[in-house]
């Protein structure tokens, strides 16, 4: 977490830094009088930021522009092989892993299944696919480069505590502690931060899905279990302890209080209900409702009806803009059977739900840009260290502002 108090000059040329490479983050060669233009501070600071940049090594010049009116302007690129981190997806049996670079591009992915239910085995298997995601991009390096990979951001389908090292303990679901944390750190070698699993859905939706733009929205997801994740007012929001968007055990009507709503032993007993076995998979019931199974789709009924229940009861607290359906509930045999129950029942509420684009991807995603963005917190600190204005270079930077 960013420290650095309010006002401070080192803050002040932290934000400098966040604006000038945000510009330069899309892979584009920028010339710096556009820096100035897009980020409206002057072309000293811009020069000094520059200067800063390229100090830390993020930043290089890539030539000059000579087709522009006037002297030629130096261009600059981010290099997206500065620095390297981390998504992690540790789902009840599966692990997946993107290697994302500092300008947020993903550039490999592994998956592997039948994973134990284990810290030391899920750790295992995340640093095997790192391993694997590593190779494939050093191949494609010139030679001699290589990868290191400096953070990494593990989902979990779990309550996180503050610390983002510590799993919630719950009754009835997996231990809690910081045993996975430990492996992780211990198996990859760098800085790990746990979040939730729909946390990172939500933060995908935010910056690359169906929320884009949206200030105040929630994300609820259907797969092993059930949750929800918040955006408020532009800004995840986690809670005072990191459970903010338990949402599988509100209250449903015709079930005693403090039962699941919804979740795994939730859908075993209305599949059972149903004459399906009671060990079926969510995704089966998905699959054999979209081939017109009717069992199936008198599940899909029931869970469609509770999660429309659940939106309803957020709506009424948080009232937000979109709810964004992801995973399994994204699929149409469930989306189309949650829009359909709200608008027939509960069409009083201003209840708007679309489902997700990224769908089974969204975790991941969100995991891979929260690792990008440490890899960009830690370019930040280190450029705001370098000379503050009024410090060497001064009469470099009054130089480039007469020429620029």
């Amino acid at each position: 977490m960013d420290t650095t108090p309010a006002g401070t000059p080192a803050l002040l040329r932290t934000l400098n830094a966040r604006a000038v490479l945000d510009v330069l983050g899309t892979g584009a060669q920028v010339a710096r009088p556009d820096v100035v233009a897009a980020t409206g501070l002057s072309k000293t600071t811009v020069a000094q930021t520059l200067r800063a940049l390229e100090a830390t090594g993020v930043v290089t010049e890539a030539g000059l522009d000579r087709d522009r009116r006037g002297p030629a302007a130096t261009l600059y690129r981010v290099d997206p092989d500065y620095a390297f981190g981390l998504g992690i997806d540790v789902a009840r049996d599966r692990v997946r892993v993107a290697l994302v670079d500092v300008t947020g591009a993903v550039r490999a992915r592994a998956e592997r299944r039948d994973v134990r239910p284990t810290p030391t085995a899920r750790a295992r298997a995340a640093a095997e696919l790192a391993r694997a995601c590593v190779t494939d991009v050093e191949a494609r390096l010139p030679e001699g480069a290589s990868v290191e990979v400096t953070r990494a951001v593990a989902a979990v389908p779990s309550i996180v505590s503050p610390d983002h090292a510590t799993i919630r303990r719950v009754p009835g679901f997996e231990k809690g502690g910081t045993d996975l944390h430990d492996a992780l750190v211990d198996a990859l070698g760098c800085p790990v931060t746990l979040e939730n699993d729909l946390n990172l859905a939500a933060l995908a939706e935010q910056r690359d899905g169906v929320a884009a733009g949206v200030r105040t929205f929630v994300v609820l997801g259907l797969g092993d279990g059930f949750g929800a994740g918040l955006v408020l007012d532009g800004r995840l929001h986690r809670g005072a302890a990191g459970g903010a968007g338990e949402v599988s055990f509100l209250p449903h009507p015709g079930r005693s209080l403090g039962s699941e709503t919804l979740g795994a032993s939730s859908i075993a007993a209305i599949a059972k209900e149903n004459g399906l076995p009671d060990d079926i998979a969510v995704k089966d019931i998905v699959d054999r409702a979209a081939q017109g199974d009717g069992a199936s789709g008198d599940v899909l009924d029931e869970v469609a009806e509770r999660i429309g229940v659940v939106a309803a009861a957020v709506a009424l607290v948080v009232e937000p803009e979109l709810f964004v359906l992801t995973n399994h509930a994204a699929r149409p045999p469930i989306a189309e059977r949650v829009q359909r129950f709200l608008g027939e029942k509960l069409a009083v509420l201003p209840v708007r739900v679309v489902p997700s684009e990224l769908t089974s991807d969204a975790v991941v995603v969100g995991a891979a840009r929260s690792a990008s963005d440490a890899l960009r917190d830690e370019v930040f600190r280190a450029a705001a260290a370098h000379s503050a204005p009024g410090e060497s270079g001064e009469a470099d930077d009054e130089h480039a502002e007469a020429a620029s």
